[in-house]
């Protein structure tokens, strides 16, 4: 059962995460969609061919599957923890957790041969915003569900 916990808490709460990421790209008309960004970095590759469109799988695969894997983290600490808050632990650890993100992208699009052109300041405050939204939305569906 707690397997399927972690499996829902970090695909919900990567949706979450994802949808204010979307929004706030429409609003700004800066690219902020992790999924899309996957995709694009996918499509860009040299080493295989391919033609990955914005909601291919493969880049919305590895979006859930690093939700899920950072949900897993999150349901560790929450069994460690004696007390805590679901909104305060949340933003707090969701902070780290896109601090880890951030380090993530760097290395992808420093490695990348051709990555797409984005500003990086912007997107890298969005998705720190945004993983602390995933913090508490998974943490939230952790304790509330589990």
């Amino acid at each position: 059962m707690d397997v399927i916990l972690i499996i829902l808490s970090g695909i919900l709460g990567t949706m979450v995460m994802t949808v204010f990421s979307h929004i706030l790209e429409k609003v700004s008309g800066h690219k902020f969609n992790e999924a899309h960004l996957l995709n694009k970095l996918i499509d860009r590759c040299g080493t295989f061919d391919s033609d990955a469109e914005d909601n291919d799988i493969r880049g919305w695969a590895i979006h859930l599957a690093i939700g899920i894997l950072m949900a897993m983290g999150l349901y560790f600490y929450i069994n460690y923890a004696k007390e805590f808050s679901v909104l305060l632990s949340g933003v707090v650890l969701g902070f780290f957790l896109g601090i880890i993100g951030v380090l993530g992208w760097t290395i992808m699009f420093k490695k990348h041969s051709d990555p797409p052109e984005i500003n990086l300041v912007y997107f890298f405050v969005q998705l720190i915003c945004a993983h602390m939204i995933f913090g508490v939305s998974a943490l939230w569906i952790l304790t509330k569900v589990g």
